[in-house]
């Protein structure tokens, strides 16, 4: 830079290769070293982390000697103070000992701003209008999309796109298609959340791989993510070594693709209840697609910031959250042995080089041209197919008498949605006849009916009255309760009697059985946190116990005492164990 060339404001100037101020005052002109060096803003930055616009600027210069600084990135908030040169550059570049000197090389900074270039950039993937047009943001694309960490692998690629990849996964070539099929359904039902959500339908479940280790569990779930970007069973986004917030933190900024936080398998106590608990936080942030409300250092409230994309869980084994958190989940279980490494190792390769974001390129492009030149009319497209799927699977799951959540229905449709446009896809660039696409939706059907009965009776055995049974079942057998037979009640009870018993009910002493249920769930680090009076109600609303006259429990004459007792029904407690 010539110091002819000065691109600072009066009164600030170059000399020497120096930043000088230029003091006008009684006893005349005088200047003012400031620093060794002249920095100057390189280029202005406007960040959109899909809530709010930040500002950072890339400050460069010449030192002294006209040598060219590393440039350095600063948030706006930092450029006042001058710790960030500190930090970034080398010890010979120094401020001098004046008053105030830091407001004026920052002011002096800011006057180059008009020479400085102008940078736009996104801190999320997914789709967002810009300039009156649907634009899918990512990593490699026509915008400047910058993701941090590990969050980095996610780019999508212009190229050929293999269709022969994509309908080999569906017919079981390289997975069997109980796992490959779902997936893929949440792969191509991914790109639609925002829609989705725009019509009130967005997907609130977490897709659940279950599977002890060596089920390469995690290695599936990378070949899935490998659709948005390159990644391996060592290095997927999060895990459940990360904390929850850092987890939900990146889970906003990835819209509108799919997503893995991986390893769920606790040892420790401490670690069980760490993991559980980030379990339960994604459970509920995905399930419900809110985030909790914060408030700034201003005492403002915060922009939630909930997951926009969809993800997928690895576990070793199907987490105990709660029947409200089960019901969260859509669990795909895996066993060691059933994959075919030949098969999968083609798969992982056509993944390294690319070839799956190809076809997810291909997709988004697709989406584009086909749906998205008329969003008003897609819009209601997909809020039909969501409602007219949802009470088909509805009506579906009650013709072969699945007792299911109310939010399994949902899931379902989301489900058929995601494969129906995969499908739809395919048949457009002909890659599928239409006899293939029917056999293909007929077998899809049966898998989602599968998982979804298996899902149902583990949202059912996590019901507070199931568990309930289940515990009070088990400390009777192992003898660490006792019940009466009723014609033996005159005598004297055993300390750890929990009631009575004849052919027809358990007569129970409610407070007590229920302190030593929980004690029992807590000692086996189960969760057990319904309150008896929440308990009551919940076996009186599923028939579980005798509510003659209203109530849950009943004075009883029993052994020639009156007994406070709730009468167990043992006809719905055999049928619930089978028997």
């Amino acid at each position: 830079m010539n110091e002819s060339d000065n691109i600072y404001a009066p009164p600030y100037e170059i000399i020497d290769g120096c930043l000088y101020y230029r003091k006008i005052s009684k006893q005349g002109e005088q200047y003012i070293r400031l620093c060794n060096f002249a920095p100057r803003i390189v280029c202005e930055i406007t960040v959109d982390d899909g809530t709010e616009l930040t500002r950072r600027y890339l400050i460069g210069g010449t030192d002294e000697d006209g040598r060219e600084l590393p440039e350095a990135e600063v948030a706006a908030s930092e450029l006042e103070k001058m710790e960030w040169m500190f930090n970034r550059w080398d010890a010979s570049l120094d401020i001098e000992v004046v008053s105030q000197v830091e407001k004026h090389i920052r002011h002096a900074m800011k006057s180059t701003a008009k020479y400085a270039a102008k940078k736009f950039v996104f801190a999320h993937t997914g789709w967002k209008q810009i300039d009156g047009a649907w634009e899918y943001l990512m990593p490699g694309g026509k915008h400047d999309v910058r993701l941090h960490g590990k969050q980095q692998s996610y780019f999508l690629a212009d190229g050929d796109a293999d269709f022969k990849i994509l309908t080999n996964l569906l017919r079981g070539k390289y997975l069997p298609m109980e796992i490959a099929c779902p997936c893929l359904a949440l792969v191509f039902l991914s790109p639609l959340n925002e829609f989705l959500r725009q019509v009130g339908h967005e997907p609130k479940f977490i897709l659940t791989l279950l599977g002890r280790t060596g089920s390469m569990k995690s290695t599936v779930a990378a070949l899935m993510l490998s659709f948005f970007g390159i990644f391996s069973a060592t290095d997927l986004p999060m895990s459940f070594r990360d904390t929850a917030n850092s987890i939900i933190h990146n889970a906003f900024a990835l819209k509108d693709v799919l997503t893995c936080v991986d390893d769920y398998h606790p040892c420790s106590r401490r670690e069980s209840e760490n993991m559980k608990a980030i379990m339960q936080t994604l459970a509920r942030s995905y399930g419900d697609r809110a985030a909790r409300n914060r408030m700034s250092p201003e005492i403002k409230l915060r922009e939630a910031r909930p997951p926009q994309g969809n993800v997928i869980v690895t576990a070793e084994f199907a987490p105990d959250i709660g029947e409200s958190g089960t019901a969260r989940l859509f669990c795909i279980e895996m066993k060691p042995g059933q994959l075919e490494l030949m098969k999968l190792t083609e798969l992982q390769e056509s993944a390294s080089r690319g070839k799956l974001t190809h076809i997810m390129t291909a997709y988004i492009d697709w989406l584009k041209c086909t749906h998205l030149c008329d969003v008003d009319s897609f819009l209601h497209e997909v809020n039909e197919t969501y409602q007219r799927e949802r009470t088909a699977w509805r009506n579906r799951l009650k013709e072969y008498r699945i007792i299911f959540h109310n939010r399994i229905p949902d899931t379902l449709a989301c489900l058929q949605i995601g494969f129906e446009m995969m499908i739809s896809f395919l048949l457009t660039h002909h890659a599928l006849t239409d006899s293939e696409a029917e056999d293909m939706k007929e077998v899809y059907e049966a898998i989602l009916l599968s998982h979804a009965a298996r899902q149902s009776d583990a949202v059912q055995e996590d019901r507070p009255t199931h568990i309930f049974v289940r515990k009070l079942l088990a400390l009777i057998e192992c003898g660490h309760a006792v019940v009466v037979p009723i014609n033996d009640a005159s005598g004297i009870l055993p300390a750890n009697c929990f009631g009575f018993e004849d052919e027809e009910f358990y007569y129970l002493f409610f407070d007590s059985t229920q302190r030593a249920v929980k004690k029992f769930c807590d000692d086996q680090g189960e969760g057990f946190t319904i309150s008896t009076k929440a308990l009551g109600k919940a076996l009186a609303d599923e028939g579980f116990i005798n509510t003659d006259g209203g109530e849950n429990t009943h004075s009883k004459k029993i052994g020639g005492k009156s007994r406070r007792v709730l009468l167990l029904r043992k006809d719905k407690v055999r049928e619930l164990m089978g028997g």
